[in-house]
């Protein structure tokens, strides 16, 4: 019921862990006999190669024959290596440092260096960690479950993606923008104070906060609260850098978005024209309940 709950309202993620849940509960009750002691202690390993697509490497935790934890990765770069050469240096760099291994780990095929990984992760904890590679029975449907769950999140991020893509092409074409803005900068002033006016730089990249390049400003040589002088002051000092070559504001955005009305893109404008650059520059304002558009 809280399943069903979860994805009426669109809260996936929960749905997706909690139908893990019943699907691994229903495999233990089919073979408990066999299962409930062999899992006390076990990690099983999925994972799903994209050809086109991206690659998921997921564990499923298991502590007393119940799940109880689900790690995944999802990876970008095209793998061009065997499956087991992939699988072999996943878990060697997933586990590799862990002092706390389970028992076995489950791995959904053989990798041709099992015999010096087993003997790594064993010294690492101290006591003996089992590589098996299931061929059938209830170790091999939880590898099977362990590597739906790797399709489903290569699935789940590639519509995101797509739904962002889609997202930020349509803000290009209602801004009139020649290409898809990547990369979007949004500046705001703050004025708790006449000798403490401070700026913020949040950014995003594709559709997504990149929280290291975040910025935060302390205006200088200020008299008193002044939105426009202020908005002039850090975005000088902002493409100053830039054309300097400063590493930490290296990145050219495609678009600006600024916190005010049309006289604060008109300053963000002028200031881009004195320095050479062309990058369009628009404003966000707030309605009477704070809304922004």
């Amino acid at each position: 019921a809280e399943m069903e709950r979860s994805a009426e309202e669109l809260r996936f993620e929960r749905a997706a862990e909690l139908r893990d849940r019943i699907s691994a509960m229903e495999l233990l009750g089919k073979r408990q006999k066999v299962v409930a002691g062999s899992l006390a202690d076990t990690d099983v390993v999925g994972f799903h190669k994209g050809e086109a697509t991206k690659s998921c490497f997921v564990v499923l935790h298991f502590v007393e024959g119940e799940l109880a934890a689900k790690d995944w990765d999802l990876i970008d770069t095209p793998m061009e290596e065997e499956t087991a050469d992939i699988l072999s240096a996943l878990v060697r760099q997933y586990y590799g440092g862990r002092g706390n291994l389970p028992r076995q780990i489950l791995l959904p095929c053989e990798i041709e260096d099992e015999v010096p990984v087993t003997r790594m992760l064993s010294e690492a904890c101290g006591h003996r960690v089992s590589l098996l590679t299931p061929q059938r029975g209830a170790k091999m449907d939880l590898i099977k479950l362990a590597n739906q769950n790797a399709v489903e999140e290569v699935e789940r991020a590639t519509t995101r993606e797509e739904r962002q893509n889609k997202l930020l092409e349509a803000l290009g074409k209602m801004l009139g923008l020649g290409e898809t803005p990547r990369r979007m900068e949004s500046y705001d002033i703050s004025n708790p104070g006449s000798d403490d006016i401070v700026a913020s730089m949040v950014v995003f990249e594709n559709g997504r906060p990149l929280k290291r390049d975040y910025r935060h400003f302390k205006l200088k040589d200020m008299n008193g609260p002044d939105d426009y002088a202020s908005m002039e002051q850090v975005l000088t000092r902002r493409f100053r850098r830039y054309l300097d070559g400063d590493e930490k504001f290296a990145d050219r955005p495609d678009l600006l978005l600024i916190d005010g009305g049309e006289n604060h893109v008109k300053v963000a404008q002028r200031v881009l024209e004195t320095m050479g650059l062309d990058i369009p520059a628009f404003g966000m304002v707030k309605d009477d309940r704070h809304r922004t558009r």
